[in-house]
C-alpha cells in the first residue's frame, strides 16, 4: 500500500494537481525596519504561517481530520481511516477509505460501500470566524482498487462510469 501511495502522489505532483492548489501561500509581514533590526542585533519578525485546516459539518475548523463527510446531510459519501502523509499551505495528502451508500433501493435503506483511496486536498480559502485559518477548498480522491460507479446520461440513457479520480468541493 505504501509503494501504491507513493506512486499516486508521484503521478499527482506529474500532472499538475499540485500546481492546481495555487494562491496558498504563507504571508510575512514587513518586520521591523532594518536600521532597528540591525541596531538591536536581531532577525526581522514574521507573521506567523496560517492553520490549514477542513471544515466538519458544523462548519467547525479541524487538523488533520480522521474522516470527512461530503454529504453532509445524509452522511451517505465521505472518507474515513485517513492516515495524513503531507499537510501544508499548497495541499494535504494520504490515503484511507472512501465509502458511498448505494441508495439501494432507497438510501434509508441502501448499504454503504467502501472503496481504498487516496486523497489530496487543495485549494485554499478564508475561515469565517478564525482569521489566523485558512481552509482547503477542494478535496480529489484517487481510487486505488475497485471504485465506485457514478451515473451519466449518454444519448439518453443512464449508463455506469468508474472514473478513476473524483473532486469534491468542501464545505
Amino acid at each position: 500500500m505504501k509503494t501504491r501511495l507513493r506512486a499516486g502522489l508521484s503521478v499527482l505532483a506529474g500532472a499538475g494537481i499540485i500546481a492546481a492548489a495555487g494562491g496558498a501561500a504563507a504571508i510575512a509581514s514587513p518586520g521591523t525596519p532594518a536600521s532597528t533590526r540591525a541596531a538591536a542585533g536581531t532577525r526581522a519578525v514574521t507573521a506567523a504561517t496560517p492553520r490549514y485546516v477542513v471544515l466538519d459539518c458544523r462548519l467547525r475548523p479541524v487538523v488533520r481530520p480522521a474522516t470527512i463527510t461530503i454529504a453532509c446531510a445524509d452522511a451517505g459519501i465521505g472518507v474515513r481511516r485517513l492516515h495524513w502523509t503531507s499537510w501544508t499551505p499548497a495541499l494535504a495528502s494520504g490515503h484511507g477509505s472512501f465509502w458511498e451508500n448505494d441508495c439501494r433501493p432507497s438510501c434509508a435503506a441502501g448499504h454503504v460501500r467502501y472503496y481504498p483511496s487516496l486523497e489530496v486536498l487543495w485549494g485554499s480559502a478564508a475561515v469565517a470566524g478564525h482569521p489566523a485559518d485558512r481552509r482547503y477548498t477542494r478535496l480529489t480522491v484517487i481510487f486505488t482498487g475497485k471504485r465506485p460507479p457514478v451515473y451519466v446520461s449518454r444519448h439518453g440513457k443512464i449508463v455506469a462510469t468508474y472514473p478513476l479520480t473524483q473532486t469534491f468541493a468542501t464545505s
